[in-house]
């Protein structure tokens, strides 16, 4: 009997679309930590924002953490921002232990898993960024947001809490499984949950990156205020609530410049009619 293949490959073009995103972490040994794991599971993208030591590659923390794996340290990316670290990146799962008010749909780490890998293999320019925050805070109200999931890895309710190089182990390995083929779409969506649609979205155009869609966000507020829908000074939870409507209509290119150019057209008549 042929013993089964315990040991594989991903796929080239699948494995380097998949970025996983280091948020202003603290501790060089999580980099490296987070780089071993990411190297055993054959992912070879990894990013940092805004890290808070900045020889973060030479600390020996990060150095013995990593291991086998200083390859891969070495060629990983410091980005100034979150914002710049995933601006080429066209889906954004946002990794966290807590719900945020306004922000993305929130599922497991095996539903967010499928859920990439299903655009990653429909899409075949398209990449996928997991974005992880900081040891103390974990993700920002306004760093969630910019995901189209927010993904929580069960644990018991009281103490739940992840170490961040743990966190990055068990969402690589879950999109590892995903990505070949071993492990069926998830079914723990409720009855009648509108989110399981999510998995038939139809492929039109290309996606649009998270550059071009924070882009339009920006356009919509200044469109926004120039009407009158929006206070300034009584903003309330507008945005945050246009953004998750958006986030949620998974956006692609042309419909980006479709709305950009209403919002130029409200603006301009504003200035006409004034």
């Amino acid at each position: 009997m042929a013993q089964p293949q315990l040991h594989q490959a991903l796929n080239r073009s699948l494995a380097e679309r998949s970025v996983f995103v280091l948020n202003q972490t603290s501790h060089p040994g999580n980099i490296g930590a987070s780089a071993r794991s990411l190297a055993v599971l054959d992912f070879p993208t990894l990013r940092c924002a805004d890290p808070r030591d900045p020889n973060w590659r030479q600390h020996p923390d990060a150095q013995a953490r990593a291991s086998g794996a200083l390859a891969l340290l070495d060629l990983s990316t410091e980005f100034q921002s979150l914002e710049a670290a995933i601006s080429d990146c066209h889906w954004v799962i946002a990794v966290s232990a807590d719900v945020r008010d306004f922000g993305p749909d929130l599922v497991d780490i095996t539903s967010a898993c499928a859920w990439a890998s299903e655009r990653l293999k429909r899409e075949p320019e398209a990449k996928v960024a997991f974005v992880f925050g900081c040891e103390r805070h974990g993700l920002s109200r306004d760093e969630a947001a910019r995901g189209h999931l927010l993904a929580s890895i069960p644990g018991q309710p009281a103490y739940h809490s992840l170490n961040l190089s743990q966190a990055v182990m068990i969402a690589a390995w879950e999109l590892r499984k995903q990505l070949l083929g071993s492990a069926q779409q998830p079914t723990d969506f409720p009855a009648g949950d509108h989110r399981s649609m999510r998995f038939a979205a139809p492929p039109y155009g290309e996606p649009a990156t998270a550059q071009a869609f924070e882009g339009l966000i920006e356009h919509l507020e200044v469109a926004a205020k120039s009407v009158g829908f929006l206070d300034p000074q009584h903003p309330k939870m507008l945005m945050p609530r246009l953004r998750r409507l958006l986030m949620r209509s998974e956006l692609r290119a042309e419909e980006v410049d479709l709305l950009r150019g209403l919002c130029s057209a409200m603006i301009n008549h504003r200035r006409r009619a004034s």
